[in-house]
């Protein structure tokens, strides 16, 4: 029987100027650091499942465009878990546009992009448990009860990758951050302070 463990819905908004195959690319080089694609090569661990691409015949319009990625992650030792996080890019009124970045021309995009990041937890995601003859009685029991602190720090595992691919989302479009800085803090640090 597969539990699944809400984890974290979020999404990052923006309308402006932006560069879209870089942001892609991105994104992907961060899944594939907090292990959620195994290596770099795209055509064995392609995790797009859905790419829809509408153009308007309104010149205001522009461009729609939707994709979906589904990725999971196993931790070697316990593949009872699996930590799953749905991207879902929706791009509207999407125009080619050039800029000036250090004196070259650059090709960008305008319009609006929102992204949706959902994190969730899946408990015995191969149905192993509920197969086994003797097994399937007690994985209720072994959910909520013996591993209930494997399960929550899973959760927040998950819920902090959620908020490592949005805060890198954010950073890329330079969208104002409301948690700190690697390094700051939000308080002052009591104690002694060089002048």
């Amino acid at each position: 029987m597969v539990i699944e463990i809400k984890g974290l819905r979020t999404r990052v908004k923006y309308y402006g100027i932006f560069d879209f195959k870089q942001l892609y690319r991105d994104i992907k080089e961060k899944l594939v650091d907090i292990s959620y694609m195994k290596s770099k090569d795209g055509a064995k661990n392609m995790m797009e499942t859905y790419y829809s691409e509408k153009r308007s015949s309104d010149p205001r319009e522009a461009k729609t465009i939707w994709i979906w990625w589904r990725t999971k992650k196993r931790e070697e030792g316990s593949p009872f878990y699996e930590q799953r996080i749905n991207l879902d890019f929706h791009l509207r009124f999407v125009k080619d546009v050039e800029v000036m970045v250090d004196n070259e021309k650059k090709r960008a995009q305008q319009g609006e992009i929102e992204v949706w990041i959902d994190g969730n937890l899946f408990m015995d995601p191969d149905d192993a448990w509920k197969k086994h003859w003797l097994m399937q009685h007690f994985v209720g029991f072994f959910a909520r009860r013996i591993w209930r602190k494997q399960r929550e720090s899973r959760k927040n595992s998950t819920i902090t990758d959620v908020s490592k691919i949005q805060g890198f989302i954010k950073d890329s479009l330079e969208i104002k951050n409301f948690m700190p800085l690697r390094g700051q803090s939000f308080y002052d640090l009591y104690g002694y302070k060089k002048n």
